[in-house]
């Protein structure tokens, strides 16, 4: 039988709503500016941000059943700005920071019971678009922008408990470091990407056994200028993946280096549109490219990743000016988690994609109002925003006496952004169809709180 001869298809609204899932963190005052996160060993997230109504650096995490918002470090200073976080083993965060009054790089700890802040360079006005990685025995290591003399520079604690700054890349006469982003390897040897403002073009440096400095140029754009907002992460082999901005074109692109060299894509064009701001990755497993961004044509948040099928771009959040300064990360399970900056409400946001459950539970009947005898339903699940159909699913002779009780996800993967519409598309073999109840369970198994809005 196929599904052509279906008499009815119904089109429902989805909202998939998780204990910790796209929400408001923080709306006091302006807030959400600079945010980076970072998952803990429980999978919960943890936020730094800029709150720039008063001109603070604060701090963001999920307990387990609440968010938890402090001050990390307010001053009559203005501080906060270029936040990156790490966290270390015990669930600690460890922040790099801008301090724009003074023009320092700075930088925060946390232990169990108060902050810690250091002073880590002031030489010249030095901490601009920094990021933080922590090594095996939980030292940071920053990477950051001078000013003054247009140079990239790398910063990192040693044991005993002083800083090392060094110049990575010089330019000569070009003006370099800008947007820069840091990973370690396995023998915590750091790994930069960054912009090379004078010739438009992404630049990769590392640093070797033998603490040797080691510069690429990744992309030169050809015609185009490349190389804003990157964010780099390191595969399993230790090669980096890159994702940022093609200035020129208005693309998010990502770059990836392999035994064979440097390989560049364009992931989203955004048909002419602007897309690509504020970009950050992450890899999961498989060392598949995750990577959250800002459209800046539609003012919404996005999210792409890269499987054996190739790219899949959606629209995460679209509910005003949402998604400048993005940052994702990855749980144990691979599941995206991000924050960002709502500009219209001037908040800080975040939201997660989690395997949803979702039980479908009703009665079919024929015109005249007798129960079904059997019949089967095919179900699609798809993005409107894109048009994509995120899943779906045939369930073969699930209505007996004019009833069905079926479950999605079940037997195969559902995954859906907290707190957004989905069109849930039925398709039935049979003239009508009335749901009597619906729930959902969303990424913590518990329906409790949980909502499926069904809207003719």
């Amino acid at each position: 039988m196929g599904w052509a001869k279906f008499a009815g298809v119904l089109v429902f609204v989805l909202v998939a709503m998780g204990s910790a899932g796209a929400e408001v963190v923080d709306s006091g005052g302006d807030v959400g500016w600079h945010t980076s996160i970072a998952i803990d060993q429980n999978g919960y997230p943890h936020i730094s941000y800029y709150d720039y109504t008063n001109k603070d650096l604060k701090y963001a995490y999920w307990d387990g059943t609440s968010w938890r918002v402090e001050t990390a470090f307010s001053s009559t200073r203005d501080v906060g700005r270029y936040t990156s976080i790490a966290i270390d083993a015990n669930g600690n965060p460890h922040v790099s920071f801008f301090d724009n009054t003074n023009g320092d790089l700075m930088y925060a700890s946390r232990t169990t019971y108060n902050w810690v802040v250091e002073l880590v360079d002031s030489t010249g006005v030095v901490g601009y678009y920094t990021s933080i990685a922590l090594d095996s025995n939980g030292n940071p290591h920053i990477s950051y922008y001078d000013s003054t003399n247009r140079d990239l520079k790398y910063a990192y604690k040693t044991a005993s408990g002083s800083w090392v700054t060094e110049i990575v890349d010089t330019g000569g006469t070009a003006n370099v470091g800008s947007y820069t982003s840091i990973a370690l390897d396995s023998n915590d040897n750091p790994h930069i990407s960054y912009l090379d403002s004078t010739n438009g073009t992404l630049k990769y440096a590392y640093k070797d056994a033998l603490g040797i400095w080691h510069i690429e140029t990744v992309d030169t754009g050809g015609t185009a200028s490349v190389g804003m907002y990157t964010s780099i992460a390191l595969d399993a082999n230790g090669y980096p993946h890159i994702s940022y901005y093609d200035t020129t074109n208005g693309a998010l692109k990502y770059a990836y280096k392999n035994a064979s060299g440097w390989h560049t894509e364009t992931v989203d064009a955004g048909g002419g549109g602007n897309v690509g701001w504020f970009t950050s990755i992450a890899l999961d497993a498989n060392d598949n490219p995750h990577i959250s961004y800002y459209d800046a044509s539609n003012t919404d948040l996005k999210y792409a990743y890269k499987d054996a099928s190739g790219w899949h771009i959606e629209t995460v959040d679209s509910a005003g000016d949402v998604g400048q300064y993005a940052s994702i990360a990855l749980d144990s399970s691979g599941n995206p988690h991000i924050s960002y900056y709502d500009a219209s409400n001037d908040d800080l946001k975040y939201t997660t994609k989690q395997p949803t459950i979702v039980n479908l539970q009703g009665g079919i009947t024929d015109l005249n109002g007798n129960p079904v005898a059997t019949a089967s339903m095919q179900i699609n699940v798809k993005d409107p925003s894109s048009g994509t159909i995120l899943y779906t699913e045939t369930l073969n002779d699930v209505v007996s006496n004019g009833k069905f009780n079926v479950l999605l996800g079940a037997t195969q993967e559902l995954k859906l952004w907290s707190d957004k519409k989905y069109n849930l598309i039925i398709a039935v073999d049979v003239d009508s169809t009335t749901f009597t109840t619906a729930d959902v369970t969303f990424g913590d198994n518990s329906p409790s709180g949980d909502v499926l809005e069904f809207y003719a």
